[in-house]
């Protein structure tokens, strides 16, 4: 029975003269260079000479994709090295497989040839190969995640690079240049020293900022932004005075992951901005969806949902477009290029036949060229159908994956936009309430203030002060989580009495307790110095007892406690009060849990005071922990860093 598939393979019949006029005749022609040179190889019985056709064998194999042969030649040449005793030639092809076998993904064997050459050219003092060396273990090892060994060894590489700008070292340096880049192998055929150094000076300071950044990232990617910080932008300062504007654009965007990392959102936002206008002056759409990706979500950070939006839209456009013209010089070339593989193909082991086997082969020319010509073209044919569908279900499953994270930030900002709509309108009322007491009771206190009596008077201003004071902090809270979510708040821990904080805090609501009677307590023994930011503490310490006093009735009592364990001191805030159930428990600290707050004397709020202790206490490190039961009251913690006590 014929499958679905293979009905839709055959479909595309349509591509085989195609095939036959354009993709056949440059493979007959790559297998044809690589069996002459194979040839050659016989036919010479000089070492050195075998070891140059070797060299070239792999190149050509490499360049037709052929990996698994471009590796055994590769190996084939070291061996002749080894027996010439040419330990810079053999130091060299290690170097290479070291980088082949990174590019097969093998990073078990690139690891094991890279470390060879590194050390030989290490003992050698070939500082341009080492460091190259250096930087390829770095790539390994970062893709295998292993973060410490590659910062070793690109600061290896750092180090390297540094020393070679000296003047003495770069002479010699540019006798010797190995892989280092084309820029530099340049400088080899330049009669000018002068402008030989001049040469290497640039193509060192450029490698130099890719050092730094691939440090960056790393120090990113271990959460130490400082140092990350100081790496990329050292690296942005060789990009620009080498004027190397894609380096640059890179270096930007980086800078502005930093930024985010630190939480500098606006600075963060600055720099990236930048990086996009780079990025879209050299038209590099790769680095363009990069710098809109990172601007979407540091304005998220940023509370500014429909920005974010925009440069989400900007980024799926551009994914689009780069899909579109993928998928169309796709179709149009109708092939793409062979899978990696652990096979080799015959052809890399003709090797190990014996030259007369070869020499029979030879003898029938015509009859071999025949047969592979079919056999490729067949198998090319196959391939090449079989792979479009891989890819093109690949991409398909890819897109969906993207459309997917667009939709879920999109359905995200969405949330943010009706949370925030919510949120003003809670604010709204719950100031107008306050707002409609202190004027009612002062246009009441100005219209009849001769016929009413002084203690209604007093009674009025009482009214009018607690309005007053209700706005002012309602206001005061308002402000502080406005600004924790702009990342515009300062955070400065410092060694604090929380004793005295304690105090502080009870003597300002003291006033709030005595109007409903409650008794407040305070349960602790000596003066504990805890690390905190002494503004975000006082505020926390407010809030507890002000919703504690709200929801006990009159004549209950509230107690403020503090104990210490170890290297944290706990801080509880409990009341007699009436306490909440499992579900109620559920919406605190959220802006859109609509839980109702009113207290036990008609007491009023939005809820936003909790919610801003909870942003405090997470600059802390720390997290306030709610716990209650219906009719027996309610006790919120949370700890601290122990410094001492006195």
């Amino acid at each position: 029975m014929i499958c679905t598939r293979t009905i839709r393979l055959l479909r595309h019949c349509r591509y085989t003269l195609y095939l036959l006029g354009f993709i056949v005749p440059s493979i007959v022609f790559g297998q044809m260079k690589t069996d002459s040179l194979i040839n050659a190889f016989y036919k010479t019985d000089e070492i050195k000479a075998k070891a140059i056709i070797l060299k070239d064998l792999s190149r050509t194999t490499f360049i037709d994709g052929d990996y698994a042969s471009a590796i055994y030649y590769l190996q084939k040449k070291s061996e002749l090295h080894l027996q010439m005793d040419d330990s810079i030639g053999w130091a060299d092809t290690e170097y290479n497989l070291g980088m082949l076998y990174s590019v097969t993904l093998n990073f078990e064997e690139a690891t094991k040839h890279s470390l060879k050459a590194m050390q030989y050219f290490k003992r050698r003092n070939l500082t341009i190969a080492f460091v190259n060396s250096c930087i390829n273990l770095g790539y390994i090892h970062n893709e295998l995640k292993q973060i410490d060994n590659a910062l070793m060894y690109y600061k290896f590489a750092l180090n390297g690079l540094n020393s070679v700008l000296n003047q003495d070292e770069l002479d010699a340096a540019t006798t010797n240049l190995g892989n280092f880049g084309n820029a530099l192998q340049l400088t080899e055929r330049n009669a000018n020293p002068q402008h030989q150094n001049e040469v290497a000076n640039k193509a060192i300071g450029a490698s130099l900022a890719q050092v730094y950044s691939a440090l960056g990232v790393l120090n990113l990617k271990s959460d130490k932004a400082d140092s990350a910080e100081y790496y990329v932008y050292r690296g942005l300062e060789l990009s620009v005075a080498n004027n190397n504007q894609s380096d640059i654009a890179n270096g930007q965007i980086l800078l502005g992951k930093v930024y985010f990392a630190q939480a500098r959102r606006p600075e963060a936002y600055r720099i990236t901005e930048k990086g996009l206008e780079t990025a879209k002056i050299i038209k590099n759409r790769t680095l363009v969806m990069e710098a809109y990706s990172e601007l979407a979500r540091i304005s998220m950070s940023l509370k500014q949902p429909g920005l974010a939006y925009s440069f989400l839209d900007q980024y799926i456009t551009l994914k689009d477009s780069i899909y579109n013209e993928q998928m169309s010089a796709l179709l149009s070339k109708g092939g793409v290029r062979f899978e990696i593989s652990d096979k080799r193909d015959d052809k890399g082991y003709l090797l190990t036949e014996n030259l007369d086997q070869i020499r029979t082969i030879q003898n029938s020319r015509i009859i071999k060229w025949v047969l592979f010509v079919s056999f490729t073209v067949i198998v090319i044919f196959l391939v090449i159908i079989l792979r479009k569908y891989y890819v093109k279900a690949r991409i398909v499953k890819e897109l969906k994956e993207k459309y997917k994270t667009a939709e879920d930030q999109r359905n995200q900002l969405e949330n943010l936009i009706q949370t925030k709509d919510k949120f003003l309108s809670i604010i709204a009322h719950d100031l107008k309430n306050p707002f409609n007491s202190l004027l009612g009771f002062a246009d009441l206190a100005y219209n009849d203030f001769d016929e009413i009596s002084d203690a209604e008077k007093k009674s009025y201003l009482k009214v009018i002060r607690q309005s007053g004071q209700h706005i002012y902090a309602l206001l005061d809270n308002l402000l502080s989580w406005s600004r924790a979510q702009s990342g515009r708040i300062d955070f400065y821990p410092e060694p604090v009495s929380l004793t005295e904080s304690i105090e502080n805090a009870v003597e300002l609501v003291r006033n709030s307790a005595d109007n409903k009677q409650i008794t407040l307590f305070s349960d602790f023994s000596g003066d504990v110095i805890v690390k905190a930011d002494r503004n975000m503490l006082s505020t926390v310490l407010r809030n507890l007892l002000t919703n504690a006093i709200k929801f006990t009735a009159n004549g209950g009592s509230v107690t403020i406690s503090s104990s210490i364990n170890t290297k944290k001191v706990t801080v509880k805030v409990s009341d007699t009060g009436i306490g909440m159930s499992p579900e109620e428990l559920e919406k605190l600290f959220k802006l859109d849990g609509g839980l109702k707050t009113t207290g036990t004397a008609n007491e009023i709020g939005t809820g936003l005071g909790l919610i801003l202790c909870q942003e405090f206490m997470a600059l802390h490190k720390s997290k306030i922990i709610a716990e209650s039961t219906p009719g027996k009251g309610s006790t919120f913690s949370f700890t601290l860093d122990f410094i001492q006590q006195l």
